[in-house]
């Protein structure tokens, strides 16, 4: 097929790129005079296609410098050609400066360059000391980068979403740091090293701290959406260690998602995540900053999806109301949210379910129950979340059932209530449990 067949069908489709595509009208704007034969048209298109993705391929190579170089420096050192290696090799050091690119991907751009200049010096002169040893050094230091960074990474999906993955090698990697400290002069390996012991080890507080402190020492020397998944690895730290009892974490939560946010790092395609509206509003009315949760509300709603823009304004103004006492406009905000989402759906229901009971409309606590054990049963698909409401459910009914004054059972569901470890309701539900034995 001729190429401007090719060329009168991207022309054509520029201009009508927002109709139904027409196999017909396609076939004829490009192959004029042609008569239709679906095995033709097919064929266009395939070869289209082809040439649209070399093009993109071809594109984002020609973005890419560190790419440019690593394939020109092969090419003049196959072809023999000293001068033109050694200019080239010059100028492509000087694109991986290590005080303006702390990424792994820097480092696995320079062991390129020393391997390229290791192959460069082994085809002239075989008796000259190489740089293999700096190579090594390099690649090792690339390679555990990716691997803590992926196990931090693997380890966040695993809390959040009940994914498992196997990250081999970390054990190996962490003696071997252990050994060689002079690993850590590489800052994503001293990040992520961080990150590892921080977020993934058990009880690493201080190397918590040490993360958080590498982030704004070295965060400028990072793309921004590396930086971004590491904030939101110290947060989700913070709020499963809340959601485990230590409340310390919740103002270090705050501080993390405030300081993100100012710095443009939590917008996603220029949107305020949804999940990241709601955990601030409820870390600021833990710390029962209210005037800073309606402000907060009221200035960032806007940045908000267009399908959250009502709904989750509404909620978490409800839940602002809820801890200011005015019960009647939470019920008015939650009547409102038709919600979709289930942490909107359960959200809102743990509201109107709170007021509810603390009011004494038992039948209608009754049915809310029974609809969130349904919808709970219904859907499996809300991560570690499933644990707490299934148990919020199960505290609530057995609360229902206490008889006031039986000291015995009310304080084995206290007990059973405190021990919990992923029950967030407690201080609410621990409340209604002592009204009971004072009844």
């Amino acid at each position: 097929m001729p190429k401007g067949g090719l060329v009168r069908l991207l022309d054509y489709w520029r201009q009508n790129r927002a109709e139904p595509p027409d196999a017909r009208a396609i076939f004829k704007a490009a192959c004029p005079g042609q008569p239709f034969r679906k095995q033709d048209y097919y064929l266009l298109l395939s070869r289209f296609h082809k040439l649209a993705e070399q093009f993109l391929a071809w594109q984002a190579f020609q973005q890419n410098e560190q790419a440019h170089y690593t394939y020109l420096l092969q090419a003049l050192r196959q072809r023999q050609q000293q001068p033109l290696f050694q200019r080239s090799m010059k100028k492509a050091r000087s694109l991986n400066k290590p005080q303006d690119n702390h990424a792994a991907d820097s480092l696995h751009f320079a062991y390129h360059l020393e391997r390229e200049q290791y192959d460069f010096i082994d085809s002239h002169d075989r008796s000259k000391p190489t740089n293999l040893q700096r190579a090594t050094d390099l690649l090792d230091a690339y390679y555990f980068a990716e691997k803590l960074k992926q196990a931090c990474l693997a380890h966040t999906r695993s809390v959040i979403n009940r994914e498992t993955y196997q990250i081999g090698m970390i054990p190996a990697i962490e003696a071997e740091i252990k050994k060689r400290p002079s690993l850590l002069e590489h800052p994503a390996v001293l990040l992520y090293y961080a990150c590892y012991q921080g977020v993934v080890v058990t009880g690493a507080q201080r190397s918590f701290q040490l993360l958080r402190q590498y982030i704004s020492a070295y965060k400028e020397g990072f793309p921004r959406q590396e930086i971004r998944d590491l904030y939101l690895l110290a947060i989700n730290y913070c709020i499963r260690a809340l959601n485990f009892g230590d409340t310390a974490f919740a103002q270090e939560a705050l501080q993390l998602y405030e300081e993100s946010l100012e710095e443009g790092y939590l917008l996603e395609d220029g949107y305020l995540p949804e999940s990241t509206f709601s955990n601030m509003v409820s870390l600021a009315l833990k710390l029962e900053y209210y005037e800073w949760v309606e402000a907060f509300i009221g200035n960032h709603s806007d940045k908000l999806k267009p399908a959250f823009r009502e709904a989750l304004p509404w909620y978490t103004s409800a839940k602002l109301a809820y801890e200011l006492g005015d019960t009647g406009r939470v019920l008015q905000l939650c009547a409102k949210i038709e919600a979709r989402q289930p942490f909107l759906y359960l959200g809102t229901k743990t509201l109107q379910l709170k007021v509810l009971y603390e009011q004494e409309e038992w039948d209608a606590v009754d049915s809310l129950l029974e609809r969130m054990r349904v919808y709970l049963q219904r859907h499996k698909d809300v991560g570690y979340h499933r644990e707490h409401y299934l148990l919020l459910v199960q505290f609530t009914r057995r609360l229902l059932g206490l008889i006031p004054g039986d000291l015995k059972k009310v304080f084995e569901l206290g007990a059973e209530v405190e021990t919990a470890k992923t029950f967030r309701e407690k201080p609410w539900m621990m409340q209604q449990i002592s009204k009971k034995g004072k009844q």
